[in-house]
């Protein structure tokens, strides 16, 4: 054998490693220059897929036979390489001593070889792969031709390593990137990509003198779906239904989610000239949305008709010709949406169930979007009166033991709207936020839930829950007064700080005065519970600071716990985290009796969800504990 030779062979794996040779073909050179630079009559190379063998390169048909004979039985040299991790040496496969796997000896010696050696390829504690050499005489394998031929396998597999880590980086960068911008639950583009493809349609139709149409999609009465049936089989709606819309259109077309049930469809290209041409082609996309939506959508025993509502807004003034903007199109679309939502209430119409349709709505000619827009102005006015008229409520949900006694309940914010009817707090509380109503109604939230925990002491003694939780926003807890009245609150109403807990998202976290006003509250008695712990902000040195008494595993944790140990692997993390702080864990969406015992093996102190108890006004719970 050249020295040299075997040297400069193995710096051209060294430069196909360092280049953009896939794992395979790097095993194939391996082979060529096994059979050039070493004393043998043929090799060939197996991987190991998981447990299994699977033939890569043999450098002649000879090989290959034999090789593929492994690889069907799964036993030969190279099997038990791979399965002991050690050389595999035969001097001679006709020796009477020689009884290991007949049928791979039989076929070796018919293809004219008579040794073989099996060199597994290994590296951080696992086999990448085996190596087999052959020769067509007996003789003993010399100690220095073993050592050249690990010293290949040792080089080869190094190799292989590097490869195996430049694609799985590749792959997880792949990855991030189309997580950045599409949809986790569907898979469709995101808010962001859609912005992206918006901007560029509408750049390109200025340019080559063409239309692009905007279709807003809100699936109706979405919000019964998972009150009724659970926020699972609503992500299974979700999903159902984005995919039928989606194999509904044209491949150059975008389907994006925006958020919960809202879907934004972008249409390229489409033409100018003829007026009742575009009318057809826009026709052509309700129908066949209408078509993908009236399919009934089989969850929980049960097929729903998901009917949703359509605006539809295009991108050029038809009476002026004016080419718009990305959100004058899109407000287009919105508000031609929300009247097409408006006019189905106004009417009584149904919109979910087996009696649900689809309803489309045009953006109004010659508003050219601009004037066409949501009522959010209006929604704001109207939530500034809710106070005054007593349109707002406070439902409670119940906490429980994992005996199901009712531990604590938690304080949830209800608009009864005059048109809309009873609205959940995250169909407006970003409202209430953005304009700063949220301080004055979270301050009648607080005095409202300390009101009813005094009248469920006096009714129910020690059957009354022993802490309220409220919600407060990051803005809330920046509020100067909110010492005030959070002692205002307790003095009237005869209550000890520990009987108001304050409970805020993990997000909040990052905000140094949340930290600040956390700190004030823990100190003077106030229990803290962080909701969605695990999801929000990571930094647990911050969570070792923080006064936190109870800790919410965010719901996306429990949804399919049964059937995923993953998921049951994540409950198990969190609640080791949030013990080891020395927090009781309250499993948040338990809807479930298996999902109950479930987290209750897993160490949660407490559970919350419909399995446990649905938000209801006090009235209700109070007869139902009393009794």
């Amino acid at each position: 054998m050249n020295t040299d030779a075997m040297t400069a062979a193995l710096a051209e794996l060294a430069v196909a490693a360092s280049g953009q040779a896939d794992p395979e073909q790097l095993l194939k050179h391996l082979v060529d220059i096994a059979t050039e630079h070493l004393d043998v009559d043929g090799a060939g190379v197996m991987v190991n897929d998981g447990s299994l063998l699977r033939l890569v390169h043999a450098d002649r048909v000879a090989v290959g036979s034999a090789e593929k004979l492994q690889q069907l039985m799964q036993e030969g040299p190279c099997h038990d390489a791979l399965l002991f991790e050690v050389e595999v040496v035969v001097d001679d496969l006709e020796d009477p001593l020689q009884t290991a796997w007949p049928q791979y000896v039989q076929r070796v010696l018919e293809e004219g070889f008579r040794s073989v050696v099996a060199v597994p390829l290994i590296s951080r504690g696992r086999v990448w792969g085996v190596l087999d050499l052959y020769r067509r005489l007996p003789g003993t394998w010399q100690p220095q031709e073993l050592q050249w031929a690990r010293l290949l396998a040792h080089m080869a597999v190094a190799y292989l390593v590097l490869a195996a880590d430049r694609t799985r980086l590749l792959h997880d960068q792949q990855e991030l990137a189309h997580a950045s911008t599409h949809d986790v639950l569907t898979g469709l583009a995101n808010r962001t990509l859609l912005r992206d493809r918006l901007e560029h349609a509408l750049h390109a139709a200025r340019r080559h003198q063409r239309v692009v149409a905007v279709f807003f999609i809100d699936l109706d009465r979405f919000k019964v779906i998972n009150d009724t049936l659970g926020h699972a089989a609503g992500d299974t709606v979700l999903a159902t239904v984005a995919t039928r819309m989606n194999a509904a259109l044209r491949q150059e077309d975008t389907l994006a989610r925006l958020a919960g049930d809202e879907f934004v469809l972008l249409c390229e290209d489409l033409p100018t000239g003829d007026p009742g041409e575009l009318e057809h082609h826009v026709r052509a996309v309700t129908s066949r949305l209408r078509r993908a939506l009236a399919r009934p959508v089989h969850v929980a025993g049960v097929d729903l008709v998901v009917g949703a509502s359509i605006g539809v807004a295009l991108s050029q003034d038809q009476d002026s010709g004016e080419q718009l903007g990305a959100d004058e199109v899109l407000a287009a679309a919105d508000a031609a949406m929300y009247a097409v939502k408006q006019h189905a209430h106004e009417q009584q119409h149904p919109r979910a169930g087996t009696d649900a349709g689809t309803d489309v709505g045009f953006a109004a000619p010659g508003t050219g979007g601009r004037r066409a827009q949501r009522p959010g102005r209006h929604l704001e006015r109207q939530l500034a009166q809710a106070l005054t008229h007593q349109q707002l409520q406070v439902h409670y949900q119940s906490i429980t033991d994992p005996a199901g006694r009712v531990h604590a309940v938690e304080a949830l914010l209800r608009w009864q709207h005059p048109q809309h009817g009873l609205l959940p707090a995250a169909r407006f509380i970003d409202l209430a936020v953005d304009t700063g109503l949220i301080v004055e109604i979270g301050h009648w939230v607080i005095d409202r839930t300390c009101a009813q925990v005094a009248r469920w002491q006096r009714e129910l003694d020690l059957d009354a829950p022993r802490t309220a939780y409220v919600n407060l926003s990051a803005r809330e807890l920046g509020d100067p007064a909110l010492t005030t009245t959070l002692a205002d609150a307790l003095r009237t109403h005869g209550l000890q700080p520990h009987q108001l807990g304050l409970e805020l998202v993990e997000d909040s976290f990052s905000d140094p005065e949340v930290l600040a006003g956390l700190q004030e509250q823990q100190r003077r008695g106030h229990p803290v519970s962080v909701d969605d712990f695990g999801t929000g902000y990571s930094s647990l040195s911050r969570l070792v600071d923080l006064p936190v008494r109870m800790a919410k595993i965010d719901r996306s944790f429990i949804a399919g716990l049964e059937d995923d140990p993953r998921r049951r692997a994540l409950v198990d993390a969190v609640v080791t985290v949030a013990t080891s702080l020395d927090a009781q864990v309250i499993a948040e969406g338990v809807e479930t009796a298996a999902q109950a015992v479930q987290v209750t093996e897993a160490g949660c102190h407490y559970l919350q969800g419909f399995h446990c108890g649905r938000p209801e006004p006090a009235d209700v719970l109070t007869a139902r504990w009393a009794s």
